[in-house]
């Protein structure tokens, strides 16, 4: 995620987000934090502070295949216009993009995740938001919320202008993924679900961009599109092997 950066501050602006710390922020404070967490993409710091994926250590930083510079590549264009918008992100790990939505004018962002897969991605999320706040002097209007996604239909998080899930509905079975597409189409009239067909072939069907086109369909978004390009590689646009396909349920 790109933060602008800024010169070491001797003073600080705002305290260590978990309870019962008063230590306030610093460049030192957030290097030691970085350590306590397991890292899915690089994040940006500022100040020249990089937490590393721990799963691509060796990618770069502004890949296309990940993190914010993902979202900005292939995403992003998919999206209406972010202004003012409430937004439910599906699967938001610590909370990179859901906060880079908000940076680009989103008036509200949710985003949801469990414990199943990494039982500190709510702190995490938590500590990069307030990191994040402190090095911009910035407020995110961004919330967590723990829960499982097939139980999203017993939250009351009310309507959304668009619902995403980035590379993680196929991580459920079939009959949870209907569940989850059902309650974004009775929440939004957007659903935006990004795919992965390159890295997991243990579930082949269940990223397949025909699958997931049907899936929409028949789950309340009766008009479904595929960024088609994405899988026809040209200079300048997208690189070779790109396999993050975007396919987009529109209610209306």
């Amino acid at each position: 995620m790109s933060i602008p950066t800024s010169s070491s501050r001797a003073t600080t602006i705002e305290l260590d987000s978990r309870e019962g710390s008063d230590e306030p922020f610093s460049d030192d404070l957030i290097r030691r934090r970085i350590k306590e967490y397991k890292w899915f993409v690089h994040t940006n710091f500022g100040n020249g502070i990089v937490a590393r994926s721990d799963s691509w250590p060796d990618q770069p930083e502004d890949s296309w295949h990940a993190g914010a510079s993902k979202f900005d590549f292939i995403v992003r264009r998919n999206l209406p216009d972010l202004q003012g918008k409430r937004i439910l992100e599906i699967g938001c790990n610590a909370g990179v993009i859901s906060i880079h939505m908000a940076r680009l004018g989103a008036a509200e962002v949710v985003g949801v995740d469990c414990d199943r897969g990494w039982s500190k991605w709510k702190e995490q999320a938590e500590f990069v938001k307030a990191a994040l706040e402190w090095r911009c002097k910035a407020t995110y209007n961004v919330r967590y919320v723990e829960c499982d996604m097939g139980d999203l239909p017993s939250l009351d998080l009310g309507e959304f202008d668009a619902v995403i899930a980035l590379n993680c509905l196929y991580y459920v079975d079939e009959t949870t993924m209907a569940r989850v597409t059902r309650h974004a189409a009775a929440v939004a009239p957007l659903f935006l679900v990004q795919s992965n067909v390159g890295d997991h072939p243990g579930l082949r069907h269940r990223t397949n961009v025909a699958f997931l086109q049907k899936l929409l369909e028949s789950n309340g978004f009766p008009r479904v599109t595929v960024d088609q390009p994405w899988d026809k590689p040209r200079r300048g646009f997208l690189p070779r092997r790109y396999t993050r396909p975007v396919i987009l349920g529109h209610r209306g």
